[in-house]
C-alpha cells in the first residue's frame, strides 16, 4: 500500500469494560471523544481498488470495515480476528483454508455479512472476469476456485490449485483485501440480491459491470459523504460526518456484534504535520503521528503533559523509476547515474538519525531490519548495493558524459510535506552537481486518482512503501502489469516487467519453508538492485504523541499505524 498496504486490534483493558461497554450498544458509553491527527484527506470508503490503496484510506476505514484477520499487539503481526469468524487450514495438497462468518455478523444496516459479500469478495480480488473490478494485486487469490456457497450461507472455502505460503493474510481480511458490501453494489447495477449472487456465480461479466464501475469509483468521496445506505460499517465504528478536506468522524456501530468500540467516537482531522505539534498542545487534537523532522522531535521533547514514542516502522522511503516512459526506461545506464548522484547518507544524518540516532542508509527494500532473511538480502546484493548505492558524482557525471546526456531534465516527485521537501532538495542539489536538470515538485494530491503517481507524470517519485511481515504483500509491487493505467498497474507505479522477477514473485508466494522463502527474497532484491528497479532510502522512524488522558494508545510498526487499535481508545 502506498505509504500502501492494516488494521489491527487489542483487548480492551478491565476498567474500560467497566466504564464503557455495559450500554455501548443502544445509549451509547462514556468513553468520550479522541482526535487523532492525520496529514492527508481521506478520499474513499474502498480502499480495495487500487488507486484507493492508501495509508490515509486505510487508517479511516479500518475501524469501519473488518474481516476474518488484522494485525495484532505492537509488534504488527498478522492474527487471527475471531469476533468476525474462524478459520483453519484443513488440508495441504491441495490447500484448503475453511472460513465460518460469525452468525451475528451483519452490517450496520442490519444485512447479514454472508455469501453474497464473499463472492464479491473473490469476484473482485480473484481478477475474474477480465479484471473488470480494479484491485492494487490479487495476492493468490486467482489461484483459488471460486467459493462454493448459497445465498445466506456464512461458511465457505478457499481451495487452491497450488501452494500459497501467506494464505493466513489472502483470505478477507482488513485493507486491500476486504470484504465491501455486496446488497450496496447489487442496489446500483439494477438486480435483485437473487440475480446479484446468480451473476456472481455465472460466467458472464456483462450483467455486473455496472456494479463493478460503481465498485471501482462510487465509492469516492467527494465534497461530502455518500448516501448513509452507500456505506453501512461491519467494524466496531461506523462513518458519521464529513467535512471536506477538514475531518471525519466514526461513532459507535450499535449494530456490531463484537466487544464495542471504548470511545463514543474518533474524529480524524486533516492537519498540516508542520502544525500537528502545537494543535496537540493545544488540544485541538490528541494524538498525533506525523513524519518526524528534527525541530518536530525537540517540540514533543520539550512539550508538558505529553506522553510519545519513537520507533522504526514497517514503512520504508525510496525512489521509482518510470519504466512507462520518460528518460529512464530504456536506459540502466541513465538510471546507474542518476542512483550514484542520490545523497544517501546525507539524506540519514539531516533526516533521519536526529530522530533515531542508531538508523542507517536502507539496502533492501522488502524485509525490514528485524525481519528474517533481511542479512541474507544484503549479502545477495552486496556487489550491487557497492556500485549503485553509494554516492559517487564523479561517477555520476561521467556517465552522464558516455550517454551524451549532461543536463538531461528528471522530474522528481513526491507528496507535500517538510521532510519529503527537504530530502527533493538535497537530492536535487546533489544530482545537479552530477550533471542532472532535475524539476522536484512536491505536491499535496501526488497519491490522488489524478496525481503525478496514478498518471505516471514522473521521471523518478520519491514516496514510502508501508510494509508488512508478509511476502505477498509487495507481491504486485514488481510484477508485469497488464495495462500501465491508475486502475490496470496495481502497486507497480513504475509498471517495470521483467519475466525472469515474475516467476521469482511467484516462487516466493509458493514456498511455505522460511528458508526458501529467505533464499528466493535474496535473489528478488539482487534483481532489484542489478536492474535499479527501485532505490532504497531508510526505514521510516515513527514517533507517535498524544494527551496523557487518552488511554490505549499503543504504537505499532504496520501499516495503518496508531489508530491500529483505535476501538479501545477512550479518554477521561
Amino acid at each position: 500500500m502506498l505509504a500502501g498496504t492494516l488494521v489491527l486490534s487489542a483487548c480492551s483493558s478491565d476498567d474500560n469494560d467497566d466504564d464503557g461497554n455495559d450500554d455501548a450498544n443502544g445509549s451509547g458509553g462514556t468513553g468520550g471523544t479522541v482526535t487523532y491527527a492525520m496529514a492527508q484527506p481521506w478520499q474513499n470508503y474502498n480502499q480495495t481498488t487500487a488507486g484507493a490503496n492508501t495509508v490515509a484510506n486505510g487508517q479511516v476505514m479500518g475501524q469501519v470495515l473488518s474481516g476474518f484477520w488484522k494485525f495484532g499487539d505492537s509488534d504488527g503481526q498478522p492474527i487471527a480476528n475471531e469476533e468476525f469468524g474462524t478459520f483453519e487450514q484443513v488440508s495441504e495438497d491441495p490447500l484448503q483454508i475453511d472460513y465460518s462468518i460469525n452468525p451475528d455478523a451483519v452490517w450496520s444496516d442490519g444485512t447479514p455479512i454472508d455469501c453474497d459479500d464473499v463472492l464479491v469478495w473473490w469476484t473482485a480480488q480473484s481478477g475474474a472476469f477480465d479484471g473488470i473490478f480494479s484491485v492494487p494485486g490479487t495476492q493468490g487469490i486467482e489461484d483459488t476456485a471460486r467459493p462454493e456457497c448459497a445465498a445466506g450461507d456464512k461458511d465457505f472455502s478457499l481451495i487452491y490449485d497450488q501452494p500459497y505460503a501467506d494464505w493466513l493474510t489472502a483470505g478477507p481480511g482488513h485493507g486491500n483485501t476486504t470484504m465491501m458490501p455486496a446488497h450496496v453494489l447489487a442496489g446500483q447495477s439494477d438486480l435483485t440480491e437473487e440475480e446479484f449472487l446468480a451473476a456472481l456465480q455465472g460466467d458472464d461479466p456483462a450483467p455486473l459491470e455496472a456494479a463493478a464501475e460503481f465498485y471501482n469509483s462510487g465509492w469516492q468521496i467527494s465534497g461530502e459523504l455518500p448516501a448513509e445506505e452507500l456505506i453501512p460499517s461491519s467494524g466496531p465504528f461506523k462513518l458519521s460526518d464529513y467535512v471536506a478536506d477538514q475531518s471525519v468522524t466514526l461513532v459507535r456501530n450499535e449494530a456490531y456484534w463484537g466487544e464495542p468500540a471504548a470511545a463514543d467516537s474518533v474524529v480524524i482531522r486533516m492537519v498540516a504535520e508542520p502544525e500537528q505539534v502545537q494543535a496537540l498542545q493545544n488540544l485541538e487534537v490528541d494524538i498525533i503521528e506525523p513524519q518526524p523532522t528534527v525541530d518536530m522531535a525537540e517540540q514533543i521533547a520539550a512539550a508538558e503533559g505529553l506522553e510519545s514514542e519513537v520507533s522504526e516502522e514497517y514503512t520504508y522511503e525510496h525512489l521509482d523509476f518510470n519504466f512507462d516512459n520518460g528518460p529512464f526506461a530504456d536506459s540502466i545506464e541513465l538510471r546507474e547515474a542518476f542512483a550514484l548522484c542520490v545523497p544517501y547518507e546525507t539524506l540519514v544524518d539531516n533526516l533521519i538519525k536526529p530522530v533515531v540516532p542508531e538508523a542507517t542508509v536502507k539496502q533492501v527494500r522488502n524485509v525490514a531490519p528485524w525481519d528474517a532473511g533481511y542479512q541474507e538480502a544484503i549479502d545477495a546484493s552486496a556487489e550491487y548495493i557497492e556500485s549503485y548505492g553509494t554516492t559517487d558524482i564523479e561517477r555520476s557525471r561521467q556517465i552522464l558524459e558516455e550517454q551524451d546526456a549532461v543536463g538531461l531534465t528528471v522530474r522528481l516527485g513526491t507528496l507535500d510535506n517538510q521532510r519529503r521537501n527537504d530530502a527533493g532538495l538535497l537530492i536535487e542539489t546533489s544530482c545537479e552537481e552530477a550533471g542532472f536538470d532535475v524539476e522536484f515538485t512536491a505536491a499535496a494530491d501526488f497519491f490522488d486518482t489524478t496525481g503525478a503517481l496514478s498518471e505516471g507524470r514522473f521521471d523518478v517519485a520519491m514516496y514510502a512503501w508501508s510494509g508488512s511481515p508478509d511476502r505477498s504483500g509487495w507481491n504486485s509491487t514488481y510484477r508485469t502489469v497488464g495495462e500501465c493505467s491508475v486502475d490496470g498497474k496495481g502497486n507497480n507505479n513504475g509498471c517495470y516487467s521483467n519475466e525472469e522477477l515474475d516467476q521469482l514473485l511467484d516462487d516466493v508466494l509458493r514456498t511455505g519453508v522460511l528458508e526458501e522463502a529467505v533464499a528466493i527474497t535474496a535473489d528478488i532484491e539482487a534483481h532489484l538492485w542489478e536492474n535499479l528497479v527501485t532505490i532504497p532510502l531508510y526505514q521510516h522512524p515513527g514517533i507517535t504523541a498524544w494527551n496523557g488522558a487518552v488511554e490505549n494508545v499503543v504504537p505499532n510498526p504496520s501499516q495503518n499505524g496508531i489508530i491500529w487499535n483505535a476501538q479501545t481508545w477512550s479518554k477521561s
